[in-house]
Parts: C-alpha cells; sequence; structure tokens
C-alpha cells in the first residue's frame, strides 16, 4: 500500500493541475471530518481535546484550499476522485461503528469518534509525509510539515483513549486498522485509475506480493 500511495502522489505532482485538484481534495477530506466532528461529539459545548481537535480539522481544510488556489493560479472547483473520498469517509464512519457496537451492545458515540479518529490519524501519519516528499511546491512541503506536528499532538492522547476504551470491551485496534486499510485501498485504486488517465500515463500500481494484478485492472 504505501508503494501505491508513494507512486500515484508522485505522479499527481508532476502536473501543477492535478496537484491542485488533489490539495483540494484534501481539503474536502478535512472538512468531512471536521463536519462529523461538529455533528458528533461537538454537537454541544465539546471538551477542550475535542474543540483543539476540531479546530486543527478546520484548519487544515482551509490551508489545504488555500494551497490549491495558489497551485492553480486561482480559486478552483474541482478535485481528484470526490465520490471516492466521500464514501471512504462514509462508509469508514459506518463500518467502525457496525464494529464497535458488536462490542459494546449498544452504540457508543464517543467511542466511534475515537475509533475513526485514530483510523484516520494513522493514515494522515503515513500520507501526508509520502506526499510532503514528492510534492515540487515549496509552500506545499512547509504546510504539510505543519499538518503533521498538529496531527502528532493530540493523535497520541486520542489513540490511548481509544484502546483503553476497546480494551475494556475485550477488542484491539487491528481488526479497526485493517478495515480502514481495505477501505483506503479502494480510495487509492480510484484516484490511480483517475490519475493515469488525465495524465496520459500508465496507472502508478505497484502490485502487492501474491495480488491479483489482473482483478485491479481498470475495466474499460
Amino acid at each position: 500500500m504505501r508503494d501505491r500511495i508513494q507512486a500515484v502522489l508522485r505522479q499527481l505532482s508532476q502536473t501543477p493541475e492535478l496537484e491542485a485538484r488533489w490539495l483540494h481534495t484534501l481539503s474536502l477530506m478535512e472538512f468531512i471530518g471536521a463536519r462529523k466532528i461538529s455533528r458528533t461529539v461537538a454537537d454541544r459545548h465539546p471538551t477542550l481535546e475535542v474543540l483543539g481537535h476540531l479546530a486543527d480539522e478546520t484548519r487544515h481544510a482551509f490551508a489545504f484550499k488555500r494551497l490549491s488556489a495558489e497551485v492553480a493560479g486561482a480559486e478552483i472547483t474541482t478535485f481528484l476522485c470526490p465520490e471516492a473520498a466521500g464514501r471512504y469517509f462514509q462508509a469508514l464512519d459506518h463500518e467502525l461503528a457496525t464494529w464497535a457496537t458488536s462490542f459494546t451492545g449498544a452504540p457508543d458515540v464517543y467511542l466511534h469518534y475515537l475509533l475513526t479518529t485514530t483510523a484516520i490519524e494513522r493514515r494522515a501519519m503515513v500520507l501526508y509525509p509520502l506526499y510532503k516528499a514528492a510534492s515540487r511546491q515549496p509552500a506545499v512541503r512547509e504546510e504539510l510539515g505543519r499538518v503533521v506536528t498538529e496531527e502528532q499532538s493530540h493523535r497520541r492522547t486520542i489513540e490511548d483513549a481509544c484502546v483503553e476504551r476497546l480494551t475494556a470491551v475485550g477488542a484491539t485496534l487491528d481488526a479497526a486498522l485493517a478495515l480502514e486499510e481495505r477501505l483506503f485501498a479502494a480510495f487509492i485504486g480510484e484516484l490511480e485509475a483517475t490519475v493515469a488517465r488525465e495524465s496520459g500515463a500508465p496507472a502508478a500500481f505497484v502490485p502487492a506480493p501474491g495480488e491479483d494484478v489482473a482483478a485491479r485492472s481498470p475495466q474499460g
């Protein structure tokens, strides 16, 4: 998975128009995350921890949108795979909640928040450093460094709280992370196909050992 992410990020970073749309997609994803926080654990005046997390996600959405406009030369309205990004978030939120409820016996909104946040922050800690290495834009690399620092500042606290609650009901984080891996792989597959099609280059797909390449080939 890491090799696939790295390859497609390098490929899209070669074309400013594609990179601008990618940044706009990252802004959308951060905004979706902020909106989910505000509609669940922050529907009433939240704790400092939750409010800080909401502020970070909102700032990241703004920063990536500003960078997309900077790279494009003007504010844009287009994305890369926005439907796939939305499906990833919706499916992750729903499937993690269903999985957690199978252990708790009843919905636990705060645990669902902790689970989704932990899975997404883990993903960000892979995605953003790889993108920082791939981008040719100094402003993008600088901002990604700040975003990673901010994500790390609250990731450990949230993850520790998540593990503690899971342990109390006899569950571990591994299954949740495997679920996220599967869903993100589907998003990356769509991103690979879109970037390949719009850049006119072969799909930046590096197969995992034993993976059926034919099964993943884009259908005409």
